[in-house]
C-alpha cells in the first residue's frame, strides 16, 4: 500500500516539458489557422495530432491534461475570436477611444477564457482515466462531442467553435449532418486526428495495429459517399417561390444616428429597384433591425414615426408580395413599463401583419447584461454596452409565420448559432428558413464568414432552404445541402434574388436532435466506472 501512495505522489508532481506545451500551442495556431483561411480548412483534420501526441505520449496526471488542453484551446479561441476587435471604435455608444479598446480586449480575453475552460476538460480526463486500447479514441471523441453540446445550451450558448464550422464549403463531407447532426462531423474530425496521433505513437514503439486506420478510413469513406448520395440523389422537391433579399449596408455607428424614416425610405427605394429586376418576386425580405422604430402591435403603430407601418403595409399590398423584415416589437404589460423584442414582422399582399417572431438566443452585452446588479456597482461602464439603452425580453417559442405559400421559420442573427432553436421550428412546422440578421458590427471580417458558415449547417440539419438577410451582409441564399447559390458580398448595397422551395419533410437529425451527445456521455461515464474498476482490483491485488 506504502508503495502505491508513492507511486501516486511521483504522478502527480509530474512536470510538463516544453515539448508538451509547444505541441499543444501548435494545435491552437493551427485550428484557428483552419477556421480563419476557408482555403486552408484541411488542416482541421490535423491540427489536433499534436496535442494528442501531448496527451498521449507523455506521462500526464489529470492537472497536466487541463493545463496542456487549456493552453491549446486559449490559442485556438484567442485566434478565432480576433474579429471582435473590429467592434472597435465604441465612440458612438459613449466610450472614448482608449474605453473601446480595453473594453474590446477584456470581452476578447473574456469570451476566449470561459470558451477556453470547457475544451480542457479533454486532457483532464485524458490524464485522469489514462484510457487503454479502443478506449483511446472513444474517450477523446466522446468528451469533445459532450463539451461542444455543452456549449450550445443555456442562456450563455457560443458554438462558434464547433470543429465542424470550419467544414462548411466541404458539402461532402457534411451531409451527414442530416442525420446526427454538426456534432457527428466534429466526431469525425477527432476521430481522424487521434488515429493519426496515435498511429505515430504506436508506429515509434513498434506496435503500430492497422485496424484504426484502416476503419476510419472506412469510415470516412461512408460519410463522404453518403455525401455524394445525399448531393446528387436526393429529391429536391417542394413549391418553388421566388425570394429576393434587400442589403442596405448601413453600418451599425451610423444606424442609430440615423432616422428610421430615412433608413425606411432608402429600403423602399432598394426594393422598388428590385422588383423591377425581378418582377416574380413572391418573396421580400430586410435584414435585423432594418428600421430602428418598434411596433406596437396591440395598437397597431409605430412608436417613433407614424409613416413607418403605413409604408410597409403599403410595399406588400402594391407589390402583391411578403415583406419579412427585422424590426423592434414592444409591448405595455403595464401604463408606465413596457418590454422591447428583437423581431421579424411579415407584411402580407392582403394587408395583414403576421408574426412577429421575436429572437430567442440574447447577444450578453449586447441585447441584454448578465449579472446587471453586480456589473452595474462593478464595472459601470460596462452596462452601457447596448445599443437599445435596456435589456431585450427573450422570445419564448418559435411562432411559425403561416403565408399562402407555407409556413416559415424565423431566424434571428445569434439564434443560427444554436441548432436545437432551427430543429424546434422545423419540429413546429417551418417550411422555409428566413434569418435576418445585423453582422455590420465586424464589417467584413472573418467573423461574417464564420457566421454565415453556421447558417449552411442550419440548412443541411433541417434539409431547408434558408433566406439569410444581412444589413451590410454577407446576405445568402443557401440550399438544403447546403450549397449558396446566391450571395450578396459585405460592404456593398444591393439585392439578389433566387427561387427557393417549401419543404416539409423532416431529417432524421430533426426527429433525434443531438442523440450522439448522449451516447458521448455514456462512453464517458462507462470509461469512469472502468477506471474505477482497475483501481479497486489493483488495490485489492497489492
Amino acid at each position: 500500500m506504502f508503495s502505491r501512495s508513492k507511486s501516486l505522489n511521483n504522478r502527480d508532481k509530474l512536470k510538463l516539458s516544453f515539448s508538451q506545451i509547444l505541441l499543444a500551442f501548435l494545435s491552437g495556431i493551427l485550428l484557428a489557422t483552419s477556421f480563419t483561411f476557408t482555403s486552408l480548412s484541411f488542416l482541421t483534420w490535423l491540427a489536433l495530432v499534436p496535442l494528442f501526441l501531448s496527451l498521449y505520449n507523455y506521462k500526464i496526471n489529470a492537472i497536466n491534461g487541463f493545463k496542456l488542453s487549456f493552453i491549446f484551446s486559449l490559442t485556438f479561441y484567442s485566434g478565432l475570436l480576433t474579429w471582435l476587435f473590429r467592434l472597435h471604435p465604441l465612440t458612438w455608444i459613449g466610450f472614448t477611444e482608449t474605453q473601446s479598446i480595453l473594453m474590446i480586449t477584456a470581452a476578447w480575453f473574456t469570451f476566449s477564457l470561459i470558451e477556453s475552460v470547457g475544451l480542457s476538460f479533454v486532457g483532464f480526463f485524458i490524464g485522469l482515466l489514462k484510457p487503454k486500447s479502443i478506449n483511446r479514441i472513444l474517450l477523446p471523441i466522446s468528451l469533445w462531442i459532450t463539451i461542444e453540446y455543452v456549449q450550445s445550451i443555456g442562456a450563455t450558448g457560443f458554438t462558434w467553435g464547433r470543429l465542424a464550422i470550419s467544414q462548411f464549403e466541404n458539402l461532402h463531407t457534411i451531409q451527414s449532418s442530416n442525420l446526427f447532426g454538426s456534432l457527428f462531423v466534429s466526431g469525425l474530425i477527432v476521430l481522424t486526428n487521434t488515429v493519426i496521433a496515435l498511429s505515430i505513437i504506436d508506429y515509434q514503439k513498434r506496435k503500430l495495429s492497422y485496424k484504426p486506420i484502416f476503419s476510419t478510413l472506412i469510415i470516412l469513406l461512408l460519410n463522404v459517399v453518403y455525401g455524394y448520395y445525399s448531393i446528387n440523389y436526393k429529391v429536391d422537391d417542394g413549391k418553388e417561390i421566388n425570394a429576393t433579399i434587400v442589403q442596405g449596408n448601413i453600418l451599425s455607428d451610423q444606424k442609430w444616428d440615423m432616422q428610421a424614416i430615412d433608413m425606411l425610405n432608402l429600403y423602399k427605394g432598394l426594393t422598388e429597384k428590385a422588383l423591377k429586376t425581378y418582377p416574380k418576386t413572391n418573396l421580400v425580405v430586410w435584414p435585423e433591425s432594418a428600421i430602428t422604430d418598434a411596433i406596437d402591435l396591440d395598437k397597431q403603430k409605430s412608436i417613433k414615426f407614424s409613416e413607418v407601418l403605413p409604408t410597409l403595409r403599403e410595399i406588400a399590398v402594391k407589390n402583391n408580395i411578403y415583406l419579412s423584415t427585422g424590426i423592434f416589437t414592444i409591448k405595455f404589460p403595464e401604463p408606465d413599463k413596457y418590454d422591447i423584442s428583437n423581431s421579424i414582422l411579415t407584411f402580407s399582399p392582403d394587408n395583414k401583419i403576421l408574426g412577429p417572431y421575436s429572437k430567442r438566443h440574447l447577444v450578453p452585452f449586447g441585447e441584454y447584461l448578465p449579472f446587471r446588479n453586480i456589473i452595474e456597482v462593478v464595472a459601470p461602464s460596462i452596462a452601457k454596452m447596448n445599443a437599445v439603452g435596456r435589456d431585450v425580453l427573450q422570445g419564448k417559442d418559435s411562432n411559425i409565420i403561416d403565408t399562402s405559400f407555407g409556413k416559415i421559420g424565423g431566424i434571428v442573427c445569434y439564434d443560427s448559432i444554436i441548432p436545437q432553436l432551427i430543429s424546434s421550428s422545423v419540429n413546429d412546422g417551418a417550411e422555409l428558413l428566413v434569418l435576418v440578421t445585423n453582422d455590420s458590427w465586424y464589417k467584413d471580417s472573418m467573423g461574417v464568414y464564420q457566421h454565415n458558415a453556421q447558417s449552411v449547417f442550419r440548412s443541411i440539419e433541417s434539409d431547408r432552404y434558408m433566406v439569410r438577410a444581412a444589413n451590410t451582409g454577407i446576405s445568402t441564399i443557401i440550399k438544403p445541402d447546403g450549397e449558396i447559390i446566391s450571395k450578396l458580398d459585405p460592404l456593398v448595397k444591393g439585392f439578389i434574388s433566387n427561387t427557393v422551395k417549401i419543404r416539409n419533410n423532416k431529417t432524421l437529425y430533426t426527429q433525434i436532435g443531438d442523440l450522439i451527445a448522449v451516447l458521448a456521455l455514456l462512453i464517458i461515464i462507462f470509461s469512469v466506472i472502468i477506471r474505477k474498476g482497475n483501481d479497486l482490483m489493483s488495490m485489492k491485488n497489492e
